[in-house]
């Protein structure tokens, strides 16, 4: 095998990973109405913890969890994440975004459904990459204490 050949394969990289174990959001943005997006441990996916929003309020996004995630040279780019939404009804919501540089984009929401969750979802999506400014969002907006959402292991994989 030549150098070229050597540098020509590019398998998948691991561009931002987080489970939560360190009970730190603060790799994150965090912006809320009320209250924040936090690292909890009641009842966790894998591990000891995971990300929460009990925003407790219904403007919409109630509280906002953000991270920015350098994509230059991958094309093809993975998201995935474990979620777990509960007691959320028609006036709560839950958006899974990615930004293309430019817009917003929805991965998931619930759009006026509901959502109650006996366990955690695991979501994966492919997008475009190539995107100094790619950023990956989750909101949630619920009005009561009993309604919450919850993240864990998200990952962004570059090709």
């Amino acid at each position: 095998m030549d150098d070229e050949d050597e540098t020509d394969y590019a398998g998948p990289v691991t561009l931002f990973s987080d489970d939560f174990e360190d009970g730190s959001l603060s790799e994150w943005t965090l912006t809320a109405v009320e209250n924040n997006w936090y690292a909890g441990t009641t009842n966790p996916y894998q591990g000891a913890r995971y990300a929460e929003a009990k925003p407790m309020n219904t403007n919409e996004p109630a509280s906002v969890i953000e991270k920015t995630v350098n994509t230059l040279g991958f094309s093809g780019v993975e998201v995935s994440y474990s979620r777990r939404l509960i007691g959320l009804d028609s006036a709560d919501e839950f958006k899974a975004k990615w930004f293309d540089g430019a817009n917003w984009q929805i991965l998931e929401q619930t759009g006026g459904g509901s959502a109650n969750d006996a366990g955690y979802v695991f979501k994966t999506f492919t997008v475009s990459g190539n995107n100094a400014n790619f950023k990956i969002r989750f909101e949630c907006t619920a009005g009561a204490v009993s309604e919450f959402c919850r993240v864990d292991n998200v990952n962004v994989v570059g090709q």
